[in-house]
């Protein structure tokens, strides 16, 4: 079954949440004798506090996407050494056969450079397969078994390091569902709690009625550059 993706019950910043949430729990603390016959006793304030604190430890999407980045660079380091490996090789190919022959169109490489990374990496594979199958034919005009085995190798890390980059992409959206969800629950505990406490107080302390208000309002939208919607 399809799982759907967790949507958030709140529209303030997850770092207001946080805010929100510990200076509540002081409230809280502050109001325990009073609230605990209303349900609210030490054991519930203290969970409270405590989906704070999971949900603050949690790894921002900043992180995460710093993560995801550097992946992609060592990822595209790799991939413009291996293309320019590949270009070089199908060069002493192109000395041997005409670029518009059989023969060198035998290795596949049109195209691979700015075509999807799947079928470049088959296509490294390739080059590499037919080059060692015809190496006494291309020898006299410099291919070595050595340019063949660098060429296969960084076939290798490339595919690695493809699926490390699809690993943090997977990740962070992992952690993305992860804090909508923990986001959901510190936040419907809070507006629970609060309202508990506005309950108590709305009569008899106007003072600390307005201690348990709750106000979400979404965070600014971020400013736009000239020029761009």
């Amino acid at each position: 079954m399809r799982q759907t993706q967790p949507v958030s019950l709140y529209n303030m910043a997850q770092s207001e949440l946080i805010k929100v949430s510990f200076d509540k729990h002081g409230y809280l603390v502050r109001d325990a004798a009073e609230l605990a016959p209303r349900g609210v006793d030490a054991k519930r304030i203290a969970a409270f506090d405590t989906l704070r604190q999971a949900y603050e430890a949690l790894p921002t999407d900043i992180e995460l996407d710093a993560a995801k980045q550097n992946a992609t660079d060592a990822k595209e380091t790799v991939k413009t050494r291996a293309i320019t490996e590949l270009q070089a090789l199908m060069g002493i190919v192109g000395t041997v056969h005409d670029v518009r022959s059989a023969s060198y169109k035998m290795f596949g490489s049109a195209g691979l450079a700015g075509g999807p990374e799947a079928d470049l990496y088959v296509g490294l594979l390739r080059v590499v397969r037919v080059g060692r199958a015809h190496l006494a034919e291309y020898a006299k005009a410099g291919l070595t078994a050595a340019m063949l085995d660098t060429l296969a190798a960084a076939a290798a890390e490339f595919l690695g390091l493809l699926g490390q980059q699809q690993d943090a992409e997977a990740a962070r959206g992992r952690a993305a569902d992860i804090r909508i969800l923990a986001g959901n629950a510190l936040y419907t505990e809070l507006i629970d709690l609060c309202g508990i406490g506005k309950a108590l107080y709305a009569t008899t302390d106007a003072r600390k009625y307005a201690d348990y208000v709750v106000t979400d309002t979404p965070p600014p939208a971020a400013p736009t550059v000239a020029g761009q919607a």
